[in-house]
């Protein structure tokens, strides 16, 4: 079969749908995927076919980074600028690239997959990896930053939010679509999402609320888990004394990068603990470094994060879903978006200090956060217990025949 995959976003958003196609792939399936130029090389190292679609994802975010650390409105706005660009790409080139195929898969901020389903008459699927894309009195949309809301106000958040999401989304396809001779949609928010969208996300760390109004089918998490050696001199570190803890922001983007690395290595000096810096896409960790610090570009987390006391990070699906498996406890610093959603699984599942929110990163708070959570015994069993359970959930890659 010949599968199409779309998708639109950072690491997190395009990573789970690359492992997919690797995973079909190897099966004998033809697989193409299409997103921004950021992730080609690695796709293309995977053996799949991949076609550029839109702007790079980090050039973006780095634009905008006086936007994403707190401020959902001025985000918004960003994302909205961000749509406007993507979508003449995304209407022009992904419905080219799924031309002939038997199905096409969408993530992300991505329309060109809904198209080209409707367009070519293919099967298509959405795929989200968190649970609150989808409307539930469980918990409140995925654009707020809230977690933990009473039922009540998470049910009136969605009835206040959802029209403004889908009038300012829909105006913006309405617009593309006339220009295609296409006809006008109504619920743009069910029309990307699909019928019947697919939730990647292990069973134990979210699942849709039993209100919502989709059929979701749930599977387990996409996000790959690389166990490939570690850098020799991160290696050596590691062994030279105690688990340090690990912070990093992923594909999260600073406004000003020295002076969060200055926050984070005081909180280091307050508390007194080795600990791993990751760049990341905020560029973390330049200028002199304690002993007691190293600093590292992109590594495994299936090797490097089992080997860690703590997992401080920003709260993306992956990274946590990461830390949730190497069995290790994590402090959350959301940003934005879904992130949020994952403070209160946290919360909700024990595994975890209170989080920090990026506005409120004060070297004083993360100082009193990682120390509550080195040596706290309980929480580190809840982290022991959790990947104990994800254990036992089996493979990543699902049949193809269950997305058809």
């Amino acid at each position: 079969m010949r599968i199409v995959l779309a998708a639109d976003g950072t690491v997190g958003d395009v990573h789970p749908l690359r492992a997919l196609g690797a995973g079909w792939l190897a099966e004998g399936h033809e697989v193409t995927l299409c997103g921004p130029p950021d992730f080609e090389p690695i796709a293309r190292a995977s053996g799949i076919d991949y076609r550029v679609v839109g702007r790079s994802s980090r050039e973006f975010l780095l634009e905008v980074s006086h936007a994403i650390a707190g401020k959902p409105v001025a985000t918004l706005r960003e994302m909205m600028a961000y749509l406007d660009e993507v979508l003449a790409a995304q209407f022009e080139l992904v419905p080219a690239a799924a031309k002939g195929a038997d199905l096409v898969i969408g993530a992300g901020v991505q329309a060109g997959a809904a198209l080209a389903g409707e367009i070519h008459g293919i099967p298509y699927r959405y795929i989200a990896y968190c649970p609150a894309m989808f409307p539930s009195a469980e918990y409140g949309p995925v654009m707020l930053p809230t977690s933990g809301m009473p039922r009540w106000l998470n049910r009136l958040a969605w009835a206040v939010f959802q029209p403004i999401f889908v009038g300012l989304f829909q105006f913006k396809l309405n617009r593309r679509r006339r220009l295609l001779g296409l006809g006008k949609l109504h619920d743009a928010f069910r029309y990307i999402l699909s019928e019947r969208p697919i939730l990647a996300s292990d069973l134990d760390l979210g699942r849709p609320g039993p209100d919502g109004p989709f059929d979701v089918q749930q599977i387990r998490g996409l996000h790959p888990i690389d166990t490939s050696p570690l850098p020799e001199k991160l290696q050596a570190f590691l062994d030279a004394g105690p688990p340090p803890i690990y912070i990093g922001f992923g594909s999260m983007t600073d406004p000003a990068p020295a002076a969060t690395t200055r926050t984070v290595l005081d909180a280091i000096e307050r508390v007194g603990c080795r600990a791993v810096i990751s760049q990341g896409w905020a560029g973390l960790g330049d200028g002199p470094l304690p002993e007691r610090v190293f600093v590292t570009g992109p590594v495994p987390h299936g090797s490097l994060f089992p080997r860690c006391a703590l997992i401080v990070h920003h709260g993306g699906a992956g990274t946590t879903t990461s830390a949730a498996r190497a069995g290790v406890p994590q402090l959350l610093v959301p940003h934005l978006l879904d992130q949020f959603y994952w403070v209160g699984q946290i919360r909700m599942l024990g595994v975890g200090p209170p989080a920090l929110r990026r506005d409120r990163l004060r070297a004083d708070r993360l100082a009193e956060r990682i120390e509550a959570t080195l040596g706290n015994e309980w929480m580190a069993g809840r982290a022991r217990d959790l990947a104990a359970s994800l254990e036992r959930l089996g493979a990543t890659t699902p049949p193809l025949a269950s997305l058809l």
